[in-house]
């Protein structure tokens, strides 16, 4: 991989001297980031609630009740439920195994269906690796006690453990052994004894039901509330005029805050309802199908409601599009496809692009959810809505009832402790947003953006197999496993600098890192890429490099990465993980403290290096509760709008790193106002010839006027009026909002000096003295859009006054003193 030294984290000037303005943001994120609810909890988790509900227990579903085969089909083709070893049998037989209850085997091994065997991991290099970096004794710490205290579940099963792996932590996650997973790439050993042992290549898929089935929800049965008659899919005729059934979508109960995390209310009346519901479940033990996970098929579809281009349209609609009015959109799903130029007619009609996504093809997925306002909703803290952040991975598939391509989506959930039970791991769209009893599908708004990369391809150069989808989700599952056992202390807790978005972010940079390392220390690999420069795989790699550079500078916004995700990247076997708990860990990473924040900044650097991005949005469906609203995940400050878009400006403008590039062009913007202002203040006598007054006097000045005029202005008329250049605002819109602000700046001078400034009330109405202002502000205008930060405008604006004041005749005209003659 041709990562030059150029494109390695380097440190940036102009950043540092603000680290205190951050180090009070951080301090403020701090207070936000742990939700804040409304009314006193009920005593106990969510999970221990829902778990009063028969049907949300396994044992509810007994193994040889069957659906329909007409009507259903089963959700994967293994599925089990992990059963965790106990201490006796770990130390007799030691090593990172468990139990697994096989629910669900392909025909060729039907016969194991209802056995409880052996599941380990298969001989495998990368899974070795994992499993030896992240295996921990588990000895909880004092706060342990009082998290749970408060509600949350913690791995207690696990707690005075030792060498606990991560298929252990996976099923000892829960108190009850009711975890469901799906299998991949499964190896069958046959045991002396007449037993069969399974190995696995790929850690276990979190899904929920047992098998699914595809109909229209008609209505409620009788006077049975939460029994539904449905119309099911007929395959031959490609339409709901299959045979009717009658379901169970239970009600589930309430939650410690008081909150349905789902209700049946609505799902028939739902206008998504005509395009259908996939329905996940299993038969209770008198044969009716109970609905666990609900999916609607509109919203997988390859059929966008909008295509938009991207160079026009992109960034505006990740900054502002995707969660617009997103209170009034209860109930409703929105598809945007945002195209870059060359891949294809874009439009803003609606129709299937099946031609550019395409059965197999895979996306990297950004995932973000919101809040739960109204009057069942929680409060929120400090007008800002946190939400959640997690990366993934998106699949087109053919769909196995009605044959269309459809996405496919599975999460790497990075998981704090939490009273729903959710655990921290790889989990199917069906067990976190689908799921009736712990998704959000039902009581928040959702964002999936799914990333089509050519660097995201599973790439194979020379032999050797590289893929970032692949590390990432290496890189994830070691982030997931020690979130499980809070790295041996059972706790696991969100902070500014440990959080489900930062520790994402975590994941993809340690990727990123050892995929570079690689290309790196492989002279084979280097020798064929050189060979080889028109190759497919070659190209790919080149993209991705520019691509992670993009991503450095994004995770690392000073420069310099953060120590503990440096010394994690390097872990071997027996060496110990850093977490990062102080403000300056958070501080280094600032950009990644929000998810909101990550969510667009990422989703615009893949935009910018040609990505299609597709926007997946679900707003609390089916929208049966009156009680709760949507809300959207917000950056600092969010439901003050124009306060945080200030706020985002202020701090994008400060802290925009200045590369070569980017100094080169301030230079030249320099060059070229120098050659104009002074010829003209020559000209018109407003300048006096240069004679430098006094160079000490003048070199104490500077830091002032740095300050005030330079800084204070710059931040009024460049930062906090003008869109930032990484809100993608059109050229028009540039050079309109860059005229305003030119010309409030020439028109601050004589009202300053009108209202508040008697030294310059002559002066200021000098129309030369008026005109070199045109030309400085129209120079840091420039100055500011080319580099998108507020230092060199400053440095600009501070090198003119300076100048003119000490060495052009500013003093003395301030002073209404003789000016010089030439």
């Amino acid at each position: 991989m041709t990562f030059t030294s150029s494109q390695r984290p380097r440190q940036r000037r102009g950043s540092w001297p603000l680290l205190p303005l951050l180090l009070l943001l951080t301090l403020a994120v701090s207070q936000l980031l742990a939700p804040s609810l409304a009314g006193a909890p009920a005593t106990g988790s969510s999970y221990a609630l829902a778990q009063a509900a028969s049907f949300n227990r396994p044992s509810h579903y007994p193994l040889d009740q069957r659906p329909d085969p007409r009507l259903y089909q089963a959700h994967a083709d293994w599925i089990g439920r992990l059963i965790l070893p106990g201490s006796s049998e770990t130390d007799r037989d030691p090593g990172d195994w468990v139990w697994i209850e096989i629910e669900h085997a392909p025909p060729t091994a039907r016969e194991l269906e209802g056995q409880v065997l052996r599941l380990e991991w298969a001989e495998r290099p990368a899974l070795r690796e994992l499993v030896e970096r992240v295996s921990t004794d588990v000895r909880f710490a004092p706060a342990a006690q009082e998290l749970e205290e408060q509600g949350n579940l913690l791995p207690r099963r696990l707690d005075g453990r030792l060498r606990v792996g991560p298929l252990q932590s996976l099923a000892g996650a829960r108190p009850n052994d009711d975890l469901i997973v799906q299998l991949e790439e499964v190896e069958l050993t046959p045991e002396t004894d007449g037993s069969t042992r399974l190995s696995i290549g790929r850690p276990p898929l979190q899904i929920t039901g047992r098998y699914v089935g595809l109909g229209q929800i008609l209505g409620p049965v009788g006077e049975e509330p939460d029994h539904f008659r449905v119309r099911h899919w007929s395959p031959s005729r490609g339409d709901f005029s299959g045979p009717e059934d009658v379901v169970r979508v239970p009600q589930q109960p309430r939650d410690r805050f008081g909150r349905w995390i789902s209700t049946p209310r609505g799902f028939s009346s739902n206008p998504l309802g005509a395009q259908g519901w996939y329905l996940y479940g299993a038969p209770d033990a008198e044969g009716l199908f109970t609905v666990q996970a609900i999916r609607p098929r509109a919203l997988h579809r390859l059929h966008p409601d909008a295509v938009l281009p991207a160079a026009r349209q992109g960034i505006p609609y990740i900054l502002h599009g995707n969660w617009a009015d997103t209170p009034r959109q209860r109930g409703r799903i929105r598809r945007v496809l945002l195209e870059p130029a060359g891949s294809g007619p874009t439009s803003t009609t609606t129709g299937p692009v099946g031609e550019r996504w395409r059965p197999g093809d895979r996306a990297l997925l950004i995932h973000s959810f919101g809040g739960i306002g109204g009057p069942g909703g929680e409060r929120i803290s400090g007008f800002t809505v946190t939400g959640h952040f997690a990366f993934g991975e998106a699949r087109v598939v053919s769909d196995a009832i009605t044959g269309e391509p459809r996405f496919d989506l599975r999460y790497h959930q990075i998981y704090a402790n939490n009273p729903n039970g959710i655990v921290s791991g790889t989990q199917d769209w069906t067990a976190f947003s689908g799921d009736l009893q712990r998704g959000w599908m039902g009581s928040r708004p959702i964002s999936d953006v799914l990333i089509k990369l050519q660097p995201f391809d599973d790439l194979t150069v020379d032999g050797r197999p590289l893929s970032l989808l692949r590390e990432l989700a290496i890189q994830a599952e070691v982030l997931m496993a020690r979130y499980r056992s809070g790295d041996g202390t059972g706790v696991s807790t969100v902070t500014p600098s440990t959080s489900c978005v930062q520790d994402s972010s975590q994941a993809l940079y340690i990727a990123i890192d050892r995929l570079r390392r690689r290309a790196a220390e492989d002279p084979g690999l280097r020798r064929w890429l050189q060979l080889h420069p028109q190759d497919r795989a070659s190209r790919a790699i080149r993209q991705l490099a520019r691509l992670s550079s993009s991503l450095d500078q994004l995770l690392t916004p000073f420069g310099t990465v953060r120590s503990d995700w440096r010394h994690n990247a390097s872990v071997v076997a027996g060496e110990t993980f850093m977490r990062g708990e102080t403000g300056l860990d958070a501080l280094m990473s600032w950009r990644s403290m929000l998810p909101r924040r990550a969510h667009d900044d990422m989703a615009r650097v893949f935009l910018q290096h040609g990505a299609s991005l597709w926007f997946l949005r679900s707003n609390q469906l089916a929208g049966g509760d009156s009680t709760i609203e949507p809300l959207a995940p917000t950056l600092l400050l969010g439901q003050i709008p124009m306060l945080s878009i200030l706020l985002r400006r202020v701090s994008d403008a400060l802290f925009a790193p200045l590369g070569p590039a980017a100094l080169g062009r301030a230079l030249a913007i320099l060059a070229i106002y120098a050659a104009l202002a002074l010829p003209l203040g020559w000209r018109s006598g407003f300048l006096s010839p240069w004679r430098l007054e006094a160079f000490g006097p003048a070199l104490r000045a500077i830091p002032g006027l740095l300050l005030m005029p330079a800084l204070g202005e710059e931040l009024v008329f460049r930062v906090a009026l003008l869109p930032h250049p990484l809100e993608g605002g059109s050229l028009a819109g540039a050079v309109a909002w860059g005229v305003l602000s030119v010309g409030l700046f020439v028109l601050y001078h004589p009202l300053a000096a009108r209202c508040w400034y008697p030294p310059g009330r002559g002066l200021f109405r000098d129309g030369r003295f008026l005109m070199q202002c045109a030309l400085l502000g129209a120079a840091c205008v420039l100055a500011y859009g080319a580099t998108g930060s507020v230092w060199p405008p400053v440095l600009l604006h501070g090198l003119a006054v300076t100048l003119w004041l000490w060495g052009l005749g500013g003093r003395a005209r301030m002073q209404d003193l003789p000016q010089p003659i030439p």
